[in-house]
């Protein structure tokens, strides 16, 4: 009996290998516009694995331009910032004077932050998020600003119940984008609910403030742009809730997350970061970095960089950076950096960096200043991007000036594939090298002032670096060309 199991294994397995052989054989005596545009119709990271199979696909894929790096997210251009007391979220960027040059050509427009091609103001608002190249905007609209494209988002659901009906447990939503261009154009934005602290009025019917948080299920609303609708999807918690309700609860605050290898990384309330794997909906608790806690009035950032996910905590002029280490499944922190940022805080390496700021709302709120206050015209207009070049150091020379440093310093964010922190100081935005440990001045950032508001009173309270995507493929349903129009580019 076994020898005639193995038997029919093997057949089977010979069965396999001929019916795969066959498909490839058959597959290669297609027209070769048919291959083509079967090939075109895959993500890039499948187009590149077919470029491996045989001489025929890799020619079909190279020189119909079907695999183009140039287009995907790979370099940073710059950020995006919210501004307190600001109407539009702002542009930071470095302009530069190189073009490239491709085999396909792909128009490419200037990149600001004047997203006026939308269809009206009120769609065009302050970003809530950002991945691979994707803004995702106050008003419910997922814009693309390097391709001009966006999708405006269904109305948003009631919140699923997160525990039993008849208890009322008080959160506010935080809303995150998820998109990879090289598995697909589709997005999803997933809403995270944040605990708030218990209602002093007893005679409301509450939870048990011993009740573990987050619950398992975590029942989230969840867009898809391949469907363009809302769906409630449960997460099961692997391992340890954070903690008891009365204990994680806090007030709001600002939320980042990251996105890493089909993983969703959230900051939460006060001491926990949510893993989301959207691959098998589970979710996981790790708890942040215990020195992260330890001073108040600190700059917590946690984003993605070269190696995977990182944590930040710069308190002061106290610099301390982690990274996520994840060894089979098991979650701890490891201390990568740490130094004294005072010093070179107090000396600006540069006098005048090449990096500018969009000042959009100036520009959109002219009207109200007095007469003679013209608009602000950026050097930026006499610059192309060039998505080979994002490197930070300029050739100039590094002049320097001592200074008084005396205030509070801000984390930007992290380079998405370099090692290096974006930090803003007195009114100037920064670039230190964690390797090197070099320390640039990139230019101003604070917007001039507006409705009365002196600049240095406008908080950064959002950043997002920015990575442009010019993939002009948009999200379209499956089989469905009837939503060929939602996209508008």
């Amino acid at each position: 009996m076994a020898s005639e199991r193995a038997g029919s294994k093997r057949a089977a397995k010979g069965t396999e290998g001929t019916t795969a052989a066959a498909a490839a054989a058959a597959a290669l005596q297609l027209h070769g516009d048919v291959l083509g545009e079967v090939l075109r119709r895959l993500a890039p990271r499948w187009l590149a694995a077919c470029r491996c199979v045989c001489k025929a696909w890799r020619d079909a894929i190279d020189g119909g331009g079907l695999l183009r790096a140039d287009l995907l997210p790979l370099s940073l251009a710059g950020f995006f910032l919210n501004f307190s007391c600001h109407d539009y979220s702002e542009y930071f960027s470095r302009p530069t004077t190189t073009t490239t040059t491709t085999t396909t050509t792909c128009h490419r427009h200037l990149i600001t932050g004047k997203l006026d091609f939308l269809p009206s103001e009120g769609e065009w608002q302050m970003a809530l998020d950002h991945c691979n190249g994707l803004l995702l905007l106050e008003s419910g609209c997922v814009v693309n600003p390097a391709t001009k494209a966006w999708m405006d988002l269904t109305p948003y659901p009631p919140p699923p119940p997160l525990i039993e009906e008849e208890q009322e447990v008080k959160t506010y939503p935080e809303e995150h984008l998820v998109f990879d261009p090289t598995l697909s154009p589709h997005f999803e934005v997933l809403i995270i609910p944040h605990l708030l602290p218990f209602d002093k009025d007893r005679s409301k019917k509450q939870p048990p403030q011993n009740s573990a948080w987050p619950p398992s299920p975590l029942v989230l609303n969840v867009f898809s742009s391949r469907t363009r609708e809302w769906e409630e999807r449960p997460f099961v918690r692997e391992g340890e809730a954070a903690g008891a309700m009365a204990d994680v609860a806090s007030v709001r605050g600002t939320h980042y997350a990251a996105y890493w290898r089909g993983t969703l990384y959230v900051r939460c309330q006060s001491n926990f970061v949510m893993r989301l794997s959207l691959l098998d909906n589970k979710y996981r608790i790790i708890h942040r970095p215990v020195d992260a806690e330890a001073r108040e009035f600190s700059s917590r950032y946690l984003g993605k960089s070269k190696q995977g996910v990182y944590f930040a905590s710069l308190s002061k002029d106290r610099l301390l950076v982690w990274l996520l280490d994840e060894p089979c499944g098991d979650m701890k922190w490891v201390l990568m950096h740490q130094t004294d940022l005072g010093p070179s805080l107090a000396t600006s390496h540069k006098l005048d960096g090449h990096w500018i700021l969009d000042d959009i709302n100036y520009e959109c709120s002219t009207w109200l200043f007095p007469k003679g206050r013209k608009p602000l015209t950026l050097a930026r207009e006499n610059f192309e991007w060039n998505s080979d070049d994002d490197d930070i150091v300029n050739d100039a020379a590094e002049d320097t000036v001592k200074r008084r440093y005396d205030e509070y310093a801000l984390i930007l964010g992290f380079h998405p594939y370099k090692e290096i922190l974006f930090i803003e100081s007195m009114d100037r935005g920064y670039a230190y090298h964690l390797s090197s440990s070099k320390f640039e001045e990139l230019g101003k950032l604070h917007p001039v002032s507006l409705h009365g508001i002196p600049n240095e009173h406008l908080d950064v309270e959002l950043s997002f670096p920015y990575t442009p995507c010019w993939i002009e493929e948009f999200p379209q349903p499956e089989l469905d060309c009837k939503l060929n129009s939602i996209w508008k580019p």
